[in-house]
């Protein structure tokens, strides 16, 4: 077992701690704690410890109504979140009586540091008059809650009830056929990562009127992937405040996180408020924080199937959904279907081709949109082109008219919904492969009309559009099931968009030009 060493922190007994300088202390042991952790491991285990300031704000989004209470930090890795909330506590005007913590953390190296923290925010609430007593639960949290939850299908294990819960739970993918899933499918939920197993977990394990205050991707929001998790959590727990980061790269910038990040609190009851308070800044110890609130159908439809989280940081997002408002129709409506592309090229690498020859069709990636329309061939050292073969020939469409879209694009680049024209007239060929890292549109597998494809570019590739899509997907992918839940104009007026557009796609401007004038101005 590795010792650490202590030179620069207060050693257990040191009555200098006080509250102004123990997430100091604590954020120095985080960062020789991830010094001493192997890297390799952990991306697969998700660690990623929660910075001073991250967990001080936290910490500080809870109301803490109980007398006595109990904190459950699932996932405490070297106990900055516990600290926080020490630091919180003992400087309230209304302190608690009793502060009771159970720890779960499973790492070695970890619980040495962890041992470290809870016995200097022992020291910190004795100064303050409150009573701290805590444990440490050196076994997987996933199977600790199973089986208290479900005392007759594991063990009789007594379940732990708690007031609080503050977790930065690991963000690391779940095996389809791992003992984990089968856990958290013994407790209600289905999900493939671990951030969202545990905050179910947590959530399960709050007592009525419970507060949560997790800290995760906000990926969760959106999409067929934690569909079951949205569910299962907004059933059960009643949002009450969402903080948002204006810049990823801020919030865990010691390791290099680029996952978009909120703070979400929560209650635990069916009832829902009003109204949820939507709080905004650039990074954690930014002293600018921008507030505001939002109806809470507004924050998560009733009716809505998918129940998406739809964070809205302002006014001027308020006012972009409300423009959005107006187009109804979905894709199904317009007889118009988005997949995606059909060629994994590693999957065929014997029928790649660098250029085109005999026996083969064009191989479109995502390296050939260029301003609206595609390039084809372009400078790049993909395969750009594919034999036809037995194998193949199931993976391409015919050479019809589509608009094609990237898959993966980030949010710090320029536009999130990146769509081009595929013109079937440029290139005379009877079929073509699209690489799978592109969407494209399509009627039954058919092409579109020209002109019917221009105007949905156009319409993809709106500032309006792009606005809208930033607000609720936390994502670095754009996936067909995005696409299909977006909401587009009817047929005249796409096909209205269309005729404004010839061979030459419209500059970024003009787009947008078109969009107001067409689709908002009658």
């Amino acid at each position: 077992m590795i010792v650490p060493h202590f030179q620069t922190l207060a050693l257990p007994g040191d009555s200098n701690t006080t509250a102004s300088n123990l997430l100091d202390r604590i954020d120095l042991l985080r960062l020789e704690a991830t010094q001493k952790l192997q890297q390799n491991q952990r991306g697969e285990k998700g660690q990623f410890l929660t910075p001073s300031s991250v967990a001080s704000l936290m910490a500080g989004m809870f109301e803490f109504k109980c007398p006595d209470i109990s904190l459950l930090d699932a996932g405490a890795g070297i106990g900055s979140l516990i600290a926080a909330v020490v630091c919180e506590l003992c400087q309230r005007q209304n302190k608690p009586q009793t502060l009771q913590v159970t720890a779960y953390e499973i790492d070695i190296i970890l619980i040495d540091y962890l041992k470290q923290t809870l016995e200097l925010c022992r020291i910190e609430c004795q100064n303050s008059g409150i009573i701290f007593t805590s444990q440490i639960c050196k076994i997987d949290f996933i199977q600790e809650s199973a089986e208290m939850l479900n005392p007759n299908l594991f063990t009789n294990s007594k379940k732990l009830e708690f007031t609080n819960a503050i977790i930065n739970p690991p963000y690391a993918k779940i095996p389809a056929k791992s003992q984990v899933r089968t856990w958290l499918r013994s407790i209600g939920v289905e999900t493939g990562n671990l951030y969202t197993g545990f905050t179910v977990a947590a959530a399960k394990l709050l007592k009525p009127n419970g507060e949560l205050v997790s800290i995760t991707p906000r990926s969760c929001c959106n999409g067929l992937y934690f569909r079951d998790f949205r569910k299962v959590f907004l059933q059960m727990m009643a949002l009450r405040q969402i903080h948002i980061f204006e810049s990823r790269q801020e919030i865990f910038r010691d390791d290099a996180v680029l996952q978009e990040t909120i703070i979400i609190r929560a209650t635990k009851q069916i009832e829902k408020p009003d109204t949820v308070t939507i709080t905004s800044s650039t990074s954690a110890d930014d002293e600018l924080i921008l507030s505001h609130s939002l109806r809470y159908d507004e924050l998560v439809n009733p009716s809505d199937s998918e129940q998406f989280i739809r964070i809205l940081p302002d006014s001027i997002s308020q006012k972009i959904v409300e423009r959005m408002a107006q187009f109804t129709c979905t894709l199904a409506d317009l007889m118009l279907t988005v997949s995606t592309g059909k060629v994994v090229d590693f999957r065929v690498c014997s029928d790649l081709r660098l250029e085109a020859e005999t026996g083969t069709v064009p191989l479109i990636y995502p390296a050939h949109f260029s301003a609206g329309c595609v390039q084809y061939p372009t400078t790049t050292k993909k395969h750009q082109a594919l034999a036809v073969t037995d194998k193949t020939a199931r993976l391409l469409v015919p050479n019809e008219h589509y608009v094609l879209s990237k898959r993966v694009s980030s949010k710090e680049e320029k536009k999130r919904i990146v769509a081009v024209v595929w013109d079937a007239n440029k290139i005379k060929y009877s079929q073509v492969g699209f690489e799978n890292h592109l969407n494209y549109f399509h009627q039954q597998g058919r092409g579109l009309n020209l002109t019917l494809a221009r105007g949905l570019a156009v319409y993809l590739n709106s500032s309006l559009v792009d606005a809208f899509f930033r607000l609720f997907n936390g994502n670095t992918q754009v996936n067909a099931t995005d696409l299909r839940n977006l909401k587009y104009p009817s047929l005249e007026q796409l096909l209205l968009l269309g005729s404004e557009v010839g061979e030459i796609f419209p500059a970024q401007q003009e787009i947008d030009e078109l969009v107001e004038k067409k689709l908002f101005i009658w």
